[in-house]
């Protein structure tokens, strides 16, 4: 964990947003090619899904704020 918050703390500002921008472009394609023909997502059971769901919520939540702090820092520089 300490090597994360390392590396966040030195990454540029760019690398931050394209960071971010890259697991929502992972999380999305992993979103759309579950999707059955009716349009739903297909999961083997119930707790599988929920968990699943509930990781991709929280990466697309700190990749967001990733963006977010890349574009802000970017454009103050």
């Amino acid at each position: 964990m300490e090597t994360i918050i390392s590396f966040l703390h030195h990454a540029s500002y760019s690398t931050l947003f394209f960071i971010g921008l890259a697991i929502r472009l992972f999380i999305g394609m992993r979103q759309f090619n579950r999707r059955g023909v009716g349009g739903l997502q297909h999961f083997n059971n119930y707790f599988v899904g929920l968990i699943t769901l509930f990781m991709e919520w929280i990466l697309k939540w700190a990749a967001t704020i990733m963006m977010l702090w890349g574009l802000v820092g970017w454009l103050l520089k």
